[in-house]
């Protein structure tokens, strides 16, 4: 009789072993599902911010572009001095 219950007492120690590694099995799929879905969600917000970034490199590009031809155009014009001496520098 005490090998039956030796028996019982192991087959309950088994079933409860399954049941605890089932539950921590469960739990441990369930963080990789939601670091899986963490992953995707930065990947997203990162190309995102990766074309914000282009868009705004581009804008600036652009600024500056405008900037040198204005700065370029306006050194091309002549200064009161030049206007008002025709175009002879003045010294002194």
């Amino acid at each position: 009789m005490e090998i039956i219950r030796d028996l019982e007492n192991y087959l309950d120690k088994l079933v409860n072993d399954y049941q605890s590694l089932k539950e921590e099995n469960e739990k441990l799929w369930q963080e990789l599902e939601d670091a899986q879905a963490k992953i995707e969600k930065l990947e997203e917000e990162k190309s995102r911010l990766e074309e914000l970034l282009e868009e705004q490199q581009r804008s600036l590009n652009r600024m500056v572009e405008r900037l040198q031809n204005l700065l370029s155009s306006t050194s091309e014009l002549p200064t009161n001095q030049e206007m008002m001496w025709g175009g002879d520098q003045v010294n002194g």
